[in-house]
This record gives structure tokens, sequence and C-alpha cells, in this order.
């Protein structure tokens, strides 16, 4: 069975849809499976499977290329499916209507698509990402960093907000009266919020403009960070929280869908909904180390426990197999 992952043509190598399928493609090839990372183009041919990471950039666009539906499979990985099919299902629909298996990372997720496609009720699955948490895992080095430190990791775009983590930051040093440093890192995405980003920084040392790094050096920064945040408007399951709970991090996260479906407040994390909220839970982190150290083990536990690589790739490849004994064919 050969398999093209298909992501969005400006996907950087550490977005988030570079790394889910990345990690599909290394579980897959365990497998004795072959299987390609691509970028979407035009044209794509010689595959026996088609899975789109993202639903409406790449699975339509594979419709719209003449691929046989039930060759692909859509998985909606955030903004698909809580921003596109939310402003506009009817057309998402119409265009995607065809494709043999739509996949969400969570039940709510799963819930979202069929209450304007009832009909996909038995091609709408459920599969949790994962994360190799060989590789994100508490014992290690750590980077060089001023204490507290709070860490916020993931492309720069306006739904993840990331210009809006420096004013939290600075509420939390005004009330509390305490020197915290905020580190950014991620690939710029959309050059507005970056610009965003750096006009916000400006004057204020305490922001460290990180920007891109690598898989390798991220356990680093997760070990190291006091406080990992995230502050998206919309997700789907975030790999930087997965990873970040993986290494042992304390998360601290927007109250929306996406991230409830990894944090149970209070138990393997803190969530937060508006900058009120985050200060008083910034001050309880202090105010808890205790609380927030067993908060911090039952994260990563969890992550152990759910988010398996073995176990995702091998509910995609039962899908896969599906798609190809209705094509008839014994690839």
């Amino acid at each position: 069975m050969r398999v093209a992952l298909v992501i969005p043509a400006d996907t950087p190598p550490t977005g988030g849809n570079s790394i889910s399928a990345w990690r599909m493609q290394q579980g897959l090839i365990e497998a004795g499976h072959k299987a390609d990372l691509v970028l979407y183009r035009a044209g794509l041919t010689g595959y026996d499977i088609y899975h789109a990471w993202n639903a409406t950039r790449v699975g339509s666009s594979l419709v719209r290329d003449g691929i046989n539906p039930e060759q692909i499979v859509a998985t909606w990985t955030g903004t698909d499916l809580w921003q596109d099919w939310v402003n506009n299902p009817s057309q998402k629909k119409g265009e995607l209507d065809s494709i043999r298996y739509h996949v969400t990372f969570t039940e709510d997720g799963r819930s979202r698509l069929l209450e304007d496609a009832p009909d996909w009720a038995d091609r709408v699955v459920v599969i949790p990402p994962s994360v190799d948490v060989e590789h994100f895992e508490p014992e290690g080095a750590k980077a060089d960093i001023r204490h507290p430190m709070v860490l916020l990791a993931g492309g720069v775009r306006p739904v993840k907000r990331s210009a809006w983590a420096i004013d939290l930051v600075k509420a939390a040093r005004e009330a509390l009266r305490q020197d915290y440093q905020l580190a950014i890192a991620g690939p710029v995405r959309e050059t507005g919020e970056w610009d965003r980003v750096q006009a916000k920084a400006e004057g204020h040392p305490w922001v460290h403009l990180l920007q891109n790094r690598s898989r390798e050096e991220m356990p680093r920064w997760y070990r190291a960070a006091d406080v990992f945040l995230n502050t998206s408007e919309v997700e789907g399951v975030s790999n930087a929280i997965m990873e970040a709970m993986s290494c042992g991090a304390l998360v601290l996260v927007t109250d929306i869908k996406g991230n409830r479906a990894l944090v149970s407040p209070g138990r393997t994390g803190l969530v937060f909904s508006d900058e009120v909220d985050f200060v008083a839970q910034i001050e309880r982190i202090a105010q808890e180390p205790e609380t927030m150290d067993n908060i911090r083990e039952a994260g990563r536990h969890q992550i152990v426990a759910r988010h398996s690589v073995n176990h995702e790739t091998g509910q995609y490849a039962a899908l896969y197999e599906d798609c190809l004994s209705i094509r008839g064919c014994s690839c």
C-alpha cells in the first residue's frame, strides 16, 4: 500500500500539519507500508491512498483534481473544522461530500461535523492524535533561560493570538510584581500577526522572540519553562500542548473545546478565559507548587496512556485498508 500524506503547500516543517503527517509517515513505514509526505500540488498520481491533512484546503483540492474520493481520507485538523466549516458548512459539505472517510481528533469535533452532515455518521471517525513520548520526555537537558519563564509555541498567525500572550504576561508582571519572562517560539505563518508581536515586544526585554525552533530543540524548552501557554482562539488538538505535557510541563491554555480535549482543569493542566483569569491562574501556580507538580505528573501520564503513536497509526491503516477493499484493490 502506497500512501500520500498531503499537507497544505504553505505548511512549514515545524507546522502542526507537517508534524502530524511526519509522525504518521514514520509509523506507516515501521508497519511496512510506503508513505510519502507531500506538499499539495495539482496532478498528484500513483498512490493507493491520499490522506489530506486539512480537509477544506487539501481534501477539497484533491476532489477537484479528479482523485477518486473513495481513495481519500481527510483529517480535520483545527481551523478547517472550527472556522472554515462553521462559517460555511453547506458549501464545504458540497465540496467534500464524496470523500470516503473524515477523521476528527475528538468527539466534540465529530458532533460538530454531524450537526450539518448527519448523513456522514458512518464516515466520520474519531482518532486522537499522538506524540512521540520517548523524544518528548521529562528527563534531559533544559534550555538556559531566566525564571519564571512562560513559553508560547506554535505557528504565529491570528488564530493563535500570539500577540495577546504579551498582553497577558505584562498584566501578570504588573499585578503580581514578578519578573515573568515570555518566550515565543514557532514559524511565522502570517506576517500581520508577526508585525503585531514585534510591535508589542518593542521596549520589553522580558519578551524573547525565538522564532522557529527544530523538533530536536523543543524538548529543552518545554522542560525549562515554568508555564507552557496556549492562547489559541480555536484548536483541533494542539501538537505543542501534547509535546509540552509529554515533557512534564505545566500547561495553561485557553478554555476552548480543542484544548479541553487534552486538559482537565486542575488535574492535567489549567485553563483561563480572559486576562483577569490568566493572572489569577499565574498567581495560583506560584502559591501551590506541590499541586502544580501533581498536575505536571498527571499530564505526562495522560499523554503516555492515551496518545500512542502505534495506536494512531493502526487506526488510520485500518481506514486505508477499508478504502482499498471498496475499490477492489489488492495493493
